[in-house]
C-alpha cells in the first residue's frame, strides 16, 4: 500500500512538471493603435544578463513532505532565445497595427528609424514561475532621441491562485505580453511625433 501511494506520488510530481511551450513569437498585441505610418524601422534585441534563483519545494512521499532543492534553469530562464523571439513578435505587430510599413531586424541598410531592446537583466524565481525584466528601448531617428526604462514582473497582475498555477512557459508568456503591452504604445508615440 505505502509503495503504492510512492509511485502515485512521484508520477503526480512528474506530471505536474510537464508542460507545453508557449511560443513567444506569436504574441498578439490588442489594444486599439492610433498611430498609422509609412515609416520603416529596424527593431532590434540586444541580450543582457540572465539570472535565475534557486528553488526549493516539498514533495509529498507517503505520509511525509521531504524539502527538495534546485539551482537555475538555463532553460526556463527568459534566455537570449527567449527574447530573439519577443522580438519577432514585436516587429510583427508594429507592422500588422500599421505603425510602421516595415520593421526589420537587419542594421544594414538604412531606415528612417532605429528601435533597440536592451534586456539589462532578466531574472527567473522558480518558485513561483515568475519573471522579472529589465528593460530599455532606445529609439533614435527621430526629431530627438528617446530612452525609456521598464521593469515588467510577469505576475504583477495575477491574483494569488493564479501565481501558484503558473508554469514557466505561461510566465515567459506573461513577462512578454506585458512588456508588447508597455512597449508599443511608447513606439507609437515615437513614430507620431512631428
Amino acid at each position: 500500500m505505502r509503495t503504492i501511494t510512492i509511485l502515485i506520488a512521484l508520477a503526480a510530481s512528474l506530471l505536474a512538471g510537464c508542460a507545453t511551450p508557449i511560443p513567444l513569437n506569436t504574441l498578439r498585441y490588442e489594444q486599439p493603435m492610433k498611430v498609422s505610418s509609412t515609416k520603416e524601422a529596424t527593431v532590434v534585441v540586444v541580450s543582457g544578463a540572465v539570472r535565475g534563483a534557486a528553488g526549493s519545494y516539498l514533495m509529498p512521499v507517503g505520509g511525509i513532505f521531504i524539502p527538495m532543492s534546485s539551482g537555475p534553469n538555463p532553460m526556463l530562464q527568459f534566455n537570449a532565445v527567449d527574447q530573439q523571439a519577443f522580438a519577432e513578435s514585436l516587429r510583427a505587430e508594429l507592422v500588422r497595427n500599421g505603425v510602421l510599413r516595415v520593421a526589420a531586424p537587419d542594421t544594414a541598410m538604412a531606415r528612417d528609424l532605429k528601435v533597440q531592446v536592451i534586456f539589462a537583466q532578466t531574472y527567473h524565481n522558480p518558485n513561483f514561475q515568475e519573471y522579472v525584466l529589465d528593460v530599455v528601448a532606445e529609439m533614435t531617428g527621430g526629431k530627438e532621441p528617446a530612452l525609456r526604462q521598464y521593469r515588467v514582473v510577469s505576475s504583477e497582475k495575477d491574483s494569488t491562485w493564479e501565481k501558484w498555477n503558473t508554469n514557466a512557459y505561461q510566465g515567459k508568456a506573461k513577462a512578454a505580453r506585458l512588456l508588447l503591452e508597455k512597449l508599443i504604445p511608447d513606439i507609437a508615440s515615437y513614430v507620431a511625433a512631428p
